[in-house]
């Protein structure tokens, strides 16, 4: 099957959005060819060189990478965001972005055959993009992007944090009700998937438009537990990972540290930087805790990922989320994982892989119940080997190996569909 991909974001040596093309590329292509379309593999609009020299080094069968630099209009918009001046021009600039994919694609679709497009990122819903255009069928997804920040977990953000997510929920509840673009984009799609029950369920709610729920990303490689650390351990180990900023809220972790009554049997992982990181290590200082957190700053995507060998919990705190990379991570090392009950956490943990924390009406009460439910565990530590099984059992069902299936499956429903 020929298929034309659209993935703004790619990279071998990023996780996130970066990690869902190249994940899709590398296992779709086993079956597929695919022609893909991208934008950066670097941290800006038309950073593509780091791409290009890998895949000189390493090409892979099956695949042809087109980089589409953005033109002189398109940097001109995006000049202030790559500077980090106004960060909120990068969606005009994409939109041009946009528009000159869609112009790539209606010559490569001309001079070639092509079967299906396949729109895989970015997964934010905001921007349709143009490919829907081109009467071809047409796959978007998983999409993600319509939930809003809770308010209740915003409370002790730093003012900056708050104002923007709190913009931001404003704007995104108006797009998505009216942006007339999404609304053509979803009548031209084929098949639409959504990253989260709670995307599938506004999609169909405001939209009236069906889709399928299935996450962005899954797991990698191998699915593996190390057993050893279980054996008479001195500390229990928990890692957080991710930038520091206001959406992380790290910071919530750490008032819920300062309740944690067994605070002598644990020892916190703390995995990436960002603009709160002296604000956070001097809030670990001042509430004496600082001595129980090994800050390891920002680190290579293998060398973070190893430390999930040595931990007993994976802790989540973000305040909005899709389905971060890190669960995939921390589930192919049997490490169960305690969020708040919300975003795409709410579908992929059980109580056979983790711990879900339901958010309540005070943002005091929250933190609370997450202290309490580490404390459940340290006193009866059984739970995180029995966690860990549980978590090897789970991980089973969101495997790559099981993806290539259900997205071949369901390109060669499409094609009968519309060949019959």
């Amino acid at each position: 099957m020929n298929i034309l991909v659209l993935a703004y974001l790619l990279s071998p040596n990023r996780g996130s959005e970066y990690s869902v093309a190249w994940n899709y590329v590398t296992h779709m292509s086993k079956r597929n060819n695919l022609t893909v379309l991208y934008g950066a593999s670097g941290n800006h609009m038309g950073d593509c060189f780091e791409m290009e020299n890998y895949i000189k080094l390493h090409p892979i069968p099956n695949v042809r990478l087109i980089p589409v630099y953005p033109n002189r209009w398109a940097n001109l918009l995006n000049w202030p965001n790559r500077h980090n001046f106004f960060v909120y021009t990068f969606y005009y600039a994409y939109n041009v972005w946009h528009k000159q994919v869609y112009k790539v694609a209606k010559r490569l679709i001309r001079e070639e055959c092509f079967d299906l497009i396949h729109y895989v990122g970015m997964i934010g819903y905001r921007e349709p993009g143009y490919l829907w255009k081109l009467g071809l069928p047409y796959i978007w997804g998983p999409i993600s992007g319509t939930n809003n920040a809770s308010l209740q977990l915003m409370k002790h953000m730093p003012i900056a944090g708050r104002i923007k997510l709190t913009f931001r929920s404003v704007v995104n509840m108006i797009q998505f009700h009216t942006k007339l673009r999404l609304k053509k984009a979803l009548k031209s799609t084929d098949i639409l998937l959504t990253a989260t029950s709670e995307n599938q369920y506004k999609f169909k709610n405001i939209h009236h438009k069906d889709s399928i729920c299935i996450p962005e990303n899954c797991i990698t490689g191998d699915v593996i537990l190390n057993e050893s650390k279980f054996i008479n351990p001195e500390k229990y180990n928990i890692i957080i990972i991710g930038r520091l900023d206001a959406n992380k809220s790290v910071g919530i972790l750490l008032e819920a540290l300062t309740q944690v009554k067994h605070k002598d049997l644990l020892h916190i992982e703390i995995v990436g930087d960002g603009p709160l990181k002296d604000i956070l290590q001097q809030y670990a200082i001042k509430h004496d805790i600082n001595s129980m957190i090994t800050w390891h700053g920002q680190l290579p995507r293998v060398e973070a990922v190893k430390i999930f060998n040595s931990v007993h919990l994976h802790v989540i705190t973000s305040i909005s989320e899709g389905n971060p990379t890190t669960i995939w991570e921390a589930m192919s090392y049997g490490v169960p994982t305690m969020s708040f009950d919300h975003c795409g956490m709410h579908d992929i943990i059980c109580n056979k892989c983790g711990v879900k924390i339901p958010i309540v009406k005070r943002y005091e009460d929250c933190v609370a119940l997450l202290a309490y439910n580490i404390d459940e565990l340290l006193e009866h530590p059984k739970r995180f080997y029995e966690l860990a099984q549980g978590t090897i059992e789970c991980a089973c069902r969101y495997t790559w190996t099981e993806r290539e299936l259900f997205l071949n499956n369901l390109y060669d429903i499409l094609l009968s569909q519309k060949h019959s």
